[in-house]
């Protein structure tokens, strides 16, 4: 008979064992599907930020202001709330001018065009530095490192046949790393989320 209860008691643990995994599975899904919501609002109230940060920017700005893009086009106050454009990253940097001065400027990436603003009389206008563009189209846009300046990234257009690069100084090596992450992220997705006309759209769709 002893025997016997052995193999009970056997068979009782491992039925235990099997009703823990099974609960724990259930715990584990459900933590899970608590993670996940916790993403998505995360995600809704960050995009609720940045929707709500773009209006306070295209409020803030000159009402007449105007930026050129490389080839020409205007970007105009309105064309900031145009189409599907949505604000992916903005803070203060710094533009490395030819002379070797640093101007602070207002960086805003958004889905199809990087703006570099500067405030004036408490206004944002187009930053002026070097005669360049003060509008990057995010298309044929290469972002790389600054050698010896961690803090720093060169932003080059090759989208025509003068190429024009630009220096960019973060206030950290961090932030500088998630500008570019940032910026290569939105170059890949860039393409027709716009309201400015592309000139090869038909290549890329």
């Amino acid at each position: 008979g002893l025997n016997n209860s052995g193999g009970l008691h056997i068979k009782f643990s491992v039925f235990l064992s099997l009703a823990n995994t099974e609960e724990h599975q259930d715990l584990t899904r459900a933590l899970s599907l608590i993670k996940d919501t916790i993403k998505e609002v995360d995600t809704l109230v960050n995009l609720h930020e940045k929707e709500s940060r773009l209006r306070d920017i295209h409020s803030k700005m000159e009402p007449k202001a105007q930026g050129k893009i490389k080839d020409g086009r205007v970007f105009r106050r309105e064309d900031l709330g145009q189409g599907r454009r949505r604000l992916l990253h903005e803070g203060t940097v710094s533009w490395k001018a030819a002379s070797g001065r640093l101007k602070d400027i207002l960086a805003v990436l958004l889905s199809d065009v990087l703006l570099l603003l500067q405030e004036k009389d408490q206004r944002y206008v187009f930053a002026t530095v070097d005669n360049k563009p003060s509008v990057i189209s995010l298309q044929k846009l290469i972002v790389r490192e600054v050698a010896h300046e961690e803090k720093a990234m060169f932003l080059i257009c090759a989208s025509s046949n003068e190429p024009e690069m630009y220096e960019i100084h973060a206030a950290s090596k961090e932030e500088r790393n998630s500008w570019i992450t940032y910026i290569r992220q939105s170059c890949g997705k860039g393409k027709g989320a716009t309201g400015v006309p592309e000139e090869d759209e038909e290549e890329n769709n």
